[in-house]
This record gives structure tokens, C-alpha cells and sequence, in this order.
């Protein structure tokens, strides 16, 4: 994980319903998004078939914490699902009173709620919030959505994260086409793609569905938000363009990690030093 890195982004939402929509569509977004935005095939100075470490890294995580939100699937999820779901969810760690940190008993949260620690102490508000803190799917429900699935591309590219994120999101008519595209799939159809796309990239398939297309359809999506806030004066004019080394990797099928473990081969001659000076920031 720390070889790797991820452009995450936080998006607010404006009432309970707005939350319940953004969130089914982002999850299901995630898999398609991160599979386009794959960027870690290099490991200790090697290639072998990967196209994203992290996203393999992530698939070792605890699988009640990490990967797909189920409950976030449902077409009329809302807050109460989220926490009815991480109340199933055991803590890892938490504060006592004087402030260290102890290894949490391996219940779920909720039985810690009604029965309390091992030392017959209860938790608090804090305890939740440091519980909520020890979740870590691909959308993170906090105070804001954070949304953490795709690997960093490169940088001069990373804008393109929020922008795809932005337009899919903010302009209701995209959000709701997109959910529409991807509200028939299961979580465990995501979570094969989850596993899937860190060796096949864009090849991945949802379903039965090759990501590629589904792929191109979101970005098509997005840029149509962009244009709509844009019209509205809630953009400039320059944010659509954040999207064009999407559409390139799209047309050509090379994804970021592709490109990037082509240069390894050829023009950085495998040389790490040549790797940094051409991908420093």
C-alpha cells in the first residue's frame, strides 16, 4: 500500500434522499471506475501481469470492512441501512478513558452497544465515530461520500478523477442514467469484478458485460453533467476538457498502468532513477 496511491475524492450531498441516490449510483460506479483508472503495475522494480498492485493489495483486507457496500446496492437505500450494516461490523481498536488505544473484542459493533467492552465500560459517540473510521469500502459514508476506489493516475491527469466523479454525480440527470446502466448487478457480480480488474484492466467483465463499454458510457455521462453545470454557471469551461485523457485511454484501450509499464520496458530501461525524474511531480 504504500507503494501505491489512489486520487480519492469527497462529495457532499444535501438531504437524506440525495444521500441515498448518490450513494447507490457511486458504488455502483466503482468497479467500472476502477478498472479504468488501474495505474499500479510495477512492484519492487518488476512487472508481473498486474495492472494495479493496490487494487490486488485491497483484495487481502478484511472483506467485513473493505470492497463493495451492500446495503448501498439497494435502489431505496438510506443512512439507517448504512448503520444498520456497520453496527454488523466488528472494531479493530478503541480508545479507553485515558486514552489509549486497545484492541477492540472481535463482536460486532452493535452487541458492544448493548453488552459493552470486556471491562464492562460502554461505547460512546466517540467509540462510533473511531468504529465508522475502521470501515474502509470502496465509498466511505462519513461526513462526506469519499470515494477511494481507482488508483492515482498520472498527475498531470488527476484531475480527471474529480471531474468524472463531479459531473456523474452533481447533474441528477447523469446520476440517475448511470444508475440505471448499473443497478442490475449484484454485489457479488461487483465484488467478481473487484477481484478481476487488477490483472484485466478495461478486459474486466461486470457481469456479462465487458467494462470497457460500461466504461465509456459513464465518461460520456459525466461529461454531459459537466456541460449541463457549465450552461449553469456552476463550472468553467475548462473542467470538461479534465476528461480527455479518459476518452484516450477509452479509444486506444491502453490504460494508465498499460502506458506506464510499456515506458518501464522500453524508454526508462527499467531504471528507477529514469522512473522518477519522468514521473516526478
Amino acid at each position: 500500500m504504500a507503494m501505491s496511491l489512489s486520487a480519492q475524492v469527497h462529495l457532499d450531498y444535501l438531504s437524506e434522499e440525495d444521500f441515498g441516490r448518490k450513494l447507490r449510483m457511486l458504488v455502483a460506479a466503482s468497479s467500472v471506475v476502477s478498472a479504468l483508472l488501474v495505474n499500479s503495475p510495477l512492484k519492487e522494480g518488476r512487472s508481473n501481469g498486474l495492472l494495479s498492485h493496490r487494487s490486488h493489495g485491497w483484495l487481502r483486507m478484511d472483506p467485513r470492512r473493505s470492497g463493495v457496500l451492500p446495503p448501498a446496492l439497494r435502489g431505496d437505500v438510506s443512512a439507517d441501512d448504512v448503520i444498520d450494516w456497520a453496527l454488523g461490523v466488528p472494531m479493530i481498536y478503541y480508545p479507553d478513558p485515558g486514552g489509549t488505544f486497545r484492541p477492540a473484542p472481535d463482536r460486532p459493533f452493535g452487541t458492544i452497544l448493548r453488552h459493552g467492552f470486556d471491562d464492562g465500560s460502554l461505547p460512546t459517540y466517540g467509540h462510533w465515530v473511531c468504529h465508522m473510521s475502521q470501515i474502509w469500502t470502496v465509498v466511505r459514508v462519513r461526513r462526506t461520500l469519499e470515494l477511494r476506489a481507482g488508483d492515482g493516475p498520472p498527475f498531470p491527469y488527476v484531475a480527471a478523477v474529480p471531474a468524472l466523479w463531479v459531473g456523474l454525480a452533481y447533474h441528477p440527470p447523469s446520476r440517475e442514467a448511470a444508475w440505471e446502466l448499473l443497478r442490475d448487478y449484484s454485489v457479488a457480480e461487483h465484488s467478481a469484478a473487484m477481484a478481476e480488474l487488477p490483472a484485466e484492466g478495461l478486459r474486466t467483465m461486470l457481469g456479462g458485460e465487458r467494462v470497457h463499454e460500461l466504461a465509456a458510457e459513464l465518461v460520456r455521462l459525466a461529461r454531459a453533467g459537466l456541460l449541463a453545470r457549465v450552461a449553469a454557471g456552476l463550472e468553467p469551461r475548462k473542467v470538461v476538457f479534465y476528461l480527455d485523457p479518459l476518452d484516450e485511454v477509452l479509444a486506444t484501450g491502453r490504460t494508465f498502468a498499460e502506458q506506464c509499464r510499456d515506458r518501464w520496458e522500453t524508454d526508462l530501461r527499467r531504471d528507477p532513477r529514469r522512473y522518477v525524474d519522468a514521473f516526478r511531480v
